[in-house]
């Protein structure tokens, strides 16, 4: 028996240290897969925060991209109103050009007609100077023949120089007469005055001078 017990012993104590390192190592092993499992969640919590942050980038970039498209939604809109603009100035710029362009042929159209109206005028006041001119002329002419005509009368009649004819006095000596006193071609009234004065005529202008 005393033989016997220490190999017993022995034995059991072989067991026991088996025990232990195989416990031991099953340890080992599922504290391995334990860091390993670790690693794997580092892992996937790097994933996940890299993702975050790409999403978030993301979400920046849409929010600047929805910006833009608002802001070139305004641009276009504002486009479209000066188009609307640019139109309806173009349409007033053709009206004022259309007015302008009548306004200007009615100007001329006006221009030539008080031109010609001016021209008529013009023609109208020489030809009545002309004639004007040319009754003055006649006029003075019947004054001095009337003139004359006083003068021999007053000879012939032995008359003083205070004396005044009356015009069938002096109607024998106005030659070529035909039994008619002369008439201002103007439609003045003449007078005979005294001898010693010239005869008048009422139109201004109408002057004997002696």
């Amino acid at each position: 028996m005393k033989i016997i017990l220490p190999w017993i012993l022995a034995v059991a104590f072989a067991a026991c240290a088996a025990t232990l390192y195989f416990s031991g190592s099953a340890k080992d092993q599922q504290l391995a897969g334990l860091h390993e499992q670790v690693a794997q969640l580092d892992t996937m919590k790097s994933q996940v925060e890299d993702l975050q942050k790409q999403a978030a980038a993301n979400a920046d970039e849409m929010a600047a991209m929805q910006k833009d498209k608002d802001e070139l939604l305004k641009l276009r809109g504002q486009v479209r109103q000066m188009q609307d603009e640019k139109a309806q100035l173009a349409k007033q710029l053709s009206a004022a050009q259309t007015q302008a362009a009548r306004s200007q042929a009615e100007a001329q159209q006006v221009q030539a007609r008080a031109t010609e109206t001016a021209k008529q005028i013009a023609e109208s006041q020489i030809l009545q100077a002309k004639q004007n001119a040319g009754a003055a002329a006649a006029c003075i002419n019947n004054l001095r023949i009337i003139d004359g005509a006083k003068q021999q009368w007053a000879l012939e009649k032995n008359k003083t120089a205070n004396d005044v004819p009356q015009p069938a006095d002096i109607l024998p000596y106005i030659p070529n007469s035909n039994g008619i006193f002369p008439q201002c071609p103007g439609g003045g009234r003449y007078t005979m005055n005294a001898v010693s004065i010239a005869p008048t005529c009422s139109i201004p202008g109408h002057v004997l001078t002696r």
